[in-house]
């Protein structure tokens, strides 16, 4: 499989093999083992420096899947500032705790306004994890044509603090 690409990020998804986009996959946990097994094994990425694998939130079976199949550096929890969120990001840094790996850090996304902030750092602080940064939520979101990250400073700021912290956290895990 070839993954497709934009703005030098390949990108596999199980949308691009949906007929109608607005129908839910439901599938329990063999299906989605294989699956996932199927899109590291069968997809084309070429070299990569780095491969996200971005998963629900949770203690679902594709997360379970994922740190059972790959050969992960680590994971980078993000959560938003509610209440109900950090918890959620708390039992997933427990998991994969129990799991044996690595939590490089906690990143806040879409704080400020009325969500609030500050509910990931403090999750951070309490678990003894680095806090990496927080994506301020902005209007720039809203257009879907081209990343804010490549149109607005504050944003690219934002997440050049939160790459920085990560690769830190690596170079770190390494030595």
């Amino acid at each position: 499989m070839v993954p497709s690409q934009r703005f030098g990020v390949k990108v596999m998804s199980m949308a691009f093999f949906q007929q109608n986009e607005e129908e839910a996959i439901i599938w329990r946990g063999p299906m989605i083992h294989n699956a996932i097994n199927q899109f590291l094994q069968m997809t084309d990425w070429g070299e990569p420096d780095y491969m996200v694998v971005d998963l629900p939130p949770g203690t679902s079976d594709a997360p379970l899947t994922v740190m059972q199949t790959l050969n992960l550096d680590g994971f980078v929890i993000v959560s938003t500032p509610q209440e109900l969120a950090a918890l959620d990001a708390k039992r997933s840094i427990n998991m994969i705790r129990k799991m044996n790996l690595d939590v490089l850090g906690v990143v806040e996304n879409m704080t400020g306004g009325l969500f609030g902030q500050g509910a990931a750092e403090e999750l951070a602080y309490e678990m003894g994890i680095p806090f990496l940064g927080a994506v301020n939520l902005r209007p720039d979101y809203l257009d879907a044509l081209e990343p804010p990250v490549l149109t607005n400073e504050d944003v690219a700021a934002e997440f050049d603090y939160i790459a920085l912290g990560v690769t830190r956290q690596l170079v770190g895990n390494r030595v």
